[in-house]
């Protein structure tokens, strides 16, 4: 049923681009744009999301901007890579210009796809509210039918079945012409009808609806139809629900829908009495999801390096540029008298600032190493993430902010009891997600590939809390020292060692340069886990630092 709801809205938008788009003359010269859409239109996302990426770096029109961004979303949330379509989704939003009544529709799309990726985190309230502001942007439009049934699900998932019911009433009322939605609403709603009072009479609406998807083929709508009756057999009749759970596998096997696949296993898992038969749906759902999973990381990973690459690209072409005037203004010498003045002003601050080092170091005394290292590592980076986000953001909420800092308050106390923080390990990837995004502006790209559930669930709560400090210490020094306009952190496993891999195209590390307390701090963070580090310059002349150490069993 994830890939109905994917794919609706996507067909619908392009009928909607597609009528507008024929009653102009072809342009003489396509745009990257262009060339994005045409390869989304046919499906073939990684060479489109390329195209979207690369628009986007160099575009030279607002609101085709915020499309590509919207694009690019969309595609992230088909192949399950939820926090990378809210940060391009997001991206949209702040491109395009409320004002602007051009702007209004494609408004609309972005805030119903984050309406859609909040409903798959489970985020139903959140949901309900991109909805609502998507409802705002495309009244009186056909695609209104869309966003309202997304609300309406949400408010189902919700629990919430009686204000679910009356926006398919009021649907139902509007009479839509396209007969694809009307079903959905007479589906929906004997199932929302269902899901508040059991007994209630909804299997002629639940037929109604299947029959009117067999009559029009519209084969995609089957699965969710085959699914719900069978759901409403469980308990009634277990033959019946056996029938309608084989039904369902085998249509979406035919619709190539691997998650609609999984779900119809799954109902026969729990439906079919024979234990061989079971054992042969369990075996078979295990492997389809190992490779499902699979592909989508893979995916996911992919699109990360096609964007890694499209910023690469995009620096380079700046530091040619940069090249080329160096090379004009040294035809009149103001170069070497500009770069003399430079060499002699860094010289003597690296001298300066050495020898402040080194009276500061002689300075510090070994019993107080310890909680140095906690005060840097708590409150300076607490602080400094805090600066960070009221500078960068515009809109900072106060309870979000209070929050911050009296977590940071009482972190600080606990640094004279010797308290130990003890993250949990569940969520801990949408924790670090959270972690490095919070340095991203509009200066510097934050990348993140392998961040996933299954690279922390292997640590110790040790492990986990102090790759935390010493990710948030590399993010710090990067913000005030490196310059760096991009930025890619990798986390990776094999067989029984783990590795981190940090990697900007800022100004690097100066020959002579002298580790301060923080990157002091992060090299005793690293042996503590038994791990290595290794700082090189990268291939955009910027700094390399990999992160090995071994994995350690644990239940913590």
């Amino acid at each position: 049923m994830t890939s109905a709801k994917r794919l609706f809205p996507t067909t619908l938008l392009s009928l909607f681009i597609a009528g507008s788009s024929l009653s102009q003359k072809q342009p003489v010269k396509y745009t990257d744009y262009d060339r994005g859409y045409n390869l989304w239109y046919y499906d073939k996302w990684d060479s489109a999301f390329l195209m979207f990426n690369r628009y986007v770096s160099n575009a030279d029109d607002t609101l085709k901007k915020g499309s590509a961004y919207k694009y690019i979303g969309e595609i992230q949330w088909n192949i399950g890579d939820l926090y990378g379509a809210q940060e391009s989704l997001t991206n949209a939003i702040q491109t395009l210009d409320p004002g602007n009544n051009k702007h209004h529709e494609e408004l609309g799309f972005v805030y119903n796809v984050l309406g859609n990726v909040s409903h798959d985190l489970k985020l139903y309230d959140e949901a309900i509210h991109f909805y609502n502001n998507a409802i705002s942007f495309v009244k009186g439009s056909g695609f209104v039918q869309e966003v309202m049934n997304g609300k309406a699900t949400a408010l189902q998932k919700k629990g919430d079945y009686k204000a679910a019911i009356a926006i398919y009433d009021s649907m139902l009322t509007g009479k839509p012409a396209d007969q694809a939605v009307v079903t959905r609403i007479i589906h929906n709603r004997a199932r929302s009808k269902w899901l508040q009072q059991p007994n209630d009479a909804v299997l002629p609406a639940f037929h109604a609806a299947l029959k009117i998807r067999l009559d029009s083929q519209y084969t995609t709508g089957l699965n969710t139809s085959y699914a719900h009756l069978s759901d409403y057999y469980a308990k009634s009749n277990r033959d019946s629900a056996l029938w309608y759970a084989t039904k369902m596998r085998e249509q979406a096997t035919q619709n190539r829908s691997p998650d609609d696949v999984l779900e119809a296993i799954d109902k026969l898992i729990r439906l079919t009495s024979s234990p061989g038969l079971k054992q042969q749906w369990y075996s078979e759902y295990r492997n389809l999801n190992d490779s499902l999973q699979f592909s989508r990381d893979t995916t996911k990973n992919r699109f990360a390096l096609i964007r890694y690459d499209v910023q690469k690209s995009k620096a380079d072409n700046l530091v040619l540029q940069q090249h080329i005037t160096r090379q004009q203004l040294a035809m009149y010498g103001v170069t070497a008298l500009a770069l003399a003045i430079i060499a002699g002003l860094y010289a003597w601050y690296a001298s300066r600032r050495k020898k402040i080092k080194q009276d500061a170091e002689h300075a510090i005394r070994t019993d107080r190493l310890k909680t140095s290292q906690k005060v840097h590592d708590v409150v300076a980076n607490g602080l400094y993430g805090i600066m960070n986000e009221l500078e960068h953001r515009n809109n900072v909420e106060q309870e979000t902010l209070i929050v911050k800092i009296e977590a940071l308050y009482e972190k600080s106390r606990n640094i004279s009891y010797e308290h130990t923080d003890s993250s949990d390990k569940a969520g801990y990837d949408a924790e670090v997600h959270h972690l490095l995004n919070g340095f991203a502006n509009e200066q510097t790209n934050i990348i993140i590939v392998g961040n996933q559930p299954a690279f922390w669930n292997t640590l110790t709560g040790h492990q986990r809390k102090e790759l935390q400090l010493i990710l948030n210490e590399l993010m710090v020094n990067m913000k005030k020292h490196s310059q760096a306009k991009n930025v890619v952190v990798h986390f990776h496993q094999e067989h029984h060692s783990a590795t981190i891999t940090y990697k900007d195209d800022g100004v690097g590390f100066a020959p002579a340069v002298r580790f301060g307390n923080g990157l002091q701090n992060t090299v005793s963070r690293i042996k503590s886990i038994k791990g290595q580090v290794t700082f090189e310059k990268s291939e955009q002349a910027g700094l390399s630092i990999a992160i090995s150490f071994p994995l350690e069993s644990s239940k913590t």
